[in-house]
């Protein structure tokens, strides 16, 4: 962990570690309010605010860590390389490098600014909080929305209408309710919570139970398809895990009870399995989340092998990606419908940063367990994860990228 200059109080530093945690969650592109939301003002405060947290870490830290090649230290060169190149070589000079740059620097110094233990137990709590609040306000919702008609409505970048509660955000034109808390979509919220149950079931010396149930019940209530099967893949790799600690009977006959009650629920609930299963029957290929799925990926794909090495930089890409969509299905989709964020690493930087992107996957795979089984399920999770959403300008997704480059003995600490 980073030393801090001025030795502060634990009470002080425990507070500090919350503070942290909680702007990088809330103060986030991940979220409505700083990420799609149409008042930007609020995008003004969060550079404001990261530039304060900057400041603030920079202040405290004893900053050896990025004189010492670290793996974490050194990938963040190789990006700084990788960006530099992408933009002297398009010609294309746009913000948006300095702030990817940014984010990346940001997250090296907060990965060192906790200890391992700290990391996980404040990111599982308050995620635990913010479950709890988004369960109680989605079975309101439920009961009726104009529950939330007090509150200020407010637009997307999409357009779509939203009771902005602070704490949580409700979708006020929607056809079904969906859990969404404070996060820009649904799909994102089911991100984080697969996070934590990575934390909660791996990464911890014993599985809170309370913790894990609320997470659960989160996931289902956001309908995402693909919270389904990724928590449906975590909870089996579990079964393959050979921690002593965790391994036991009890533990795992409480997995296979979740996997049991979760498959039997969806199967018996017709209108719960059409909500989360439908787009992906055959009948439903031009559905809008399908074909934008699937575009997130051909498309994208097709870019970097034209583009390889460099990419085709942030300012061209809107252009290339409704032209290789236009190729592929006879009309341009605009670059909002891309949900992938590794198809578009490679195509906006090329191979340099999309096979770093990688390696930290499989890096942060490696901490889960010792079993090549379970660091094989936890890499496909985490590449459906960052596959369902576009991610490239979250801070806490370079901040899980960050911490999973941390050496083996530092992790242990």
């Amino acid at each position: 962990m980073i030393n801090i200059k001025n030795k502060e109080s634990n009470d002080q530093t425990n507070w500090m570690h919350y503070l942290i945690f909680f702007i990088i969650i809330f103060v986030s592109d991940d979220t409505f309010n700083f990420g799609t939301n149409e008042n930007l003002v609020y995008i003004a405060v969060k550079y404001l605010i990261y530039l304060l947290l900057t400041v603030y870490l920079l202040t405290i830290s004893n900053l050896k860590f990025l004189t010492i090649l670290t793996k974490s230290s050194l990938v963040f060169y190789f990006i700084v390389f990788s960006v530099f190149i992408t933009v002297f070589l398009n010609f294309d000079f746009s913000g948006g490098y300095v702030y990817q740059i940014w984010l990346f620097f940001l997250a090296l110094i907060i990965v060192n600014f906790y200890s391992y233990k700290n990391f996980i137990d404040v990111y599982l709590k308050l995620i635990y909080i913010l479950s709890l609040i988004s369960l109680i306000i989605f079975v309101i919702a439920s009961i009726s929305l104009s529950f939330f008609e007090i509150f200020p409505v407010q637009y997307n970048s999409a357009g779509a209408t939203m009771y902005n509660l602070g704490v949580a955000i409700v979708f006020a034109d929607g056809s079904y309710v969906r859990n969404t808390s404070i996060f820009r979509e649904p799909g994102v919220f089911m991100i984080y919570l697969n996070i934590a149950i990575l934390f909660e079931l791996f990464f911890k010396s014993e599985i809170n139970k309370k913790y894990l149930f609320v997470f659960i019940l989160a996931l289902f209530s956001t309908f995402s398809t693909a919270a389904f099967i990724t928590v449906g893949i975590i909870f089996i790799s579990f079964l393959f895990t050979n921690n002593k600690s965790k391994a036991s009977i009890k533990n795992k006959s409480l997995i296979v009870g979740l996997l049991s009650i979760g498959f039997i629920v969806v199967l018996l609930s017709g209108e719960l399995y059409s909500m989360i299963f439908e787009k992906m029957g055959k009948d439903n290929i031009g559905d809008g989340s399908s074909l934008a799925r699937a575009m997130s990926v051909l498309a994208n794909f097709n870019i970097f092998l034209d583009n390889i090495f460099f990419g085709v930089g942030i300012k061209n890409y809107p252009l290339f990606f409704e032209k290789y969509t236009r190729a592929l299905i006879g009309f341009g989709l605009d670059v909002g419908n891309n949900t992938n964020t590794i198809t578009t690493i490679l195509a906006v930087y090329g191979f340099l940063f999309g096979f770093l992107f990688i390696y930290m996957l499989i890096s942060f795979a490696k901490k889960t367990s010792n079993s090549i089984i379970v660091r094989t399920f936890i890499f496909l999770v985490l590449i459906m994860l960052y596959s369902n959403e576009e991610l490239r300008y979250s801070l806490m997704s370079a901040t899980f990228l960050m911490w999973g480059l941390l050496s083996r003995k530092k992790v242990e600490n």
